[in-house]
């Protein structure tokens, strides 16, 4: 049976690979947004920093203590601030920053004991197991790389 910790820990090490390869995009490409009234590449890489942090300080400091959760911010205010940022920061200073984010969040996960990755979470009303709250994060990250890469493959074919 495949270790879901493990699976996480590698889908956040193959993340930071996909991302350092948006480093050779050219600027205009990471500047224009990849469908019509969507997000560009530097709004979606730069959203998902902000989130790692909140995991790192709002979510995983309180497993185990049962403790409530700090509230989340308001999705739409913190992902329309980090895209802002974004939108009008160094393309290579956005991409590295992520994987500094992204680095630090997997070292807090490694630091986990094993048994800690059932407990359970309690944002808001509703109960998830660490495991599973990760897994969504997890999924989420795929979204949006499912995304850029539609949108990269569909320039370089000049569609």
């Amino acid at each position: 049976m495949e270790d879901p910790r493990e699976n996480i820990l590698f889908h956040h090490q193959e993340f930071i690979r996909w991302a350092r390869s948006l480093e050779s995009l050219p600027k205009e490409e990471w500047l224009r947004p990849i469908e019509e009234g969507k997000w560009s590449i530097a709004e979606i890489v730069g959203h998902l920093g902000p989130w790692d942090d909140f995991v790192m300080n709002k979510r995983l400091p309180f497993l185990g203590t049962g403790d409530p959760l700090p509230t989340a911010p308001d999705p739409q205010m913190l992902n329309e601030q980090s895209a802002a940022k974004a939108r009008t920061s160094n393309q290579t200073a956005v991409i590295r920053q992520f994987i500094l984010t992204r680095e630090k969040l997997i070292e807090s996960l490694k630091e986990i004991p094993a048994e800690s990755w059932e407990q359970t979470l309690k944002p808001g009303s509703k109960e998830i197991t660490l495991i599973k709250y990760l897994e969504g994060l997890a999924e989420h990250d795929l979204h949006h790389k499912r995304e850029v890469d539609r949108a990269i493959e569909k320039r370089n074919a000049g569609i």
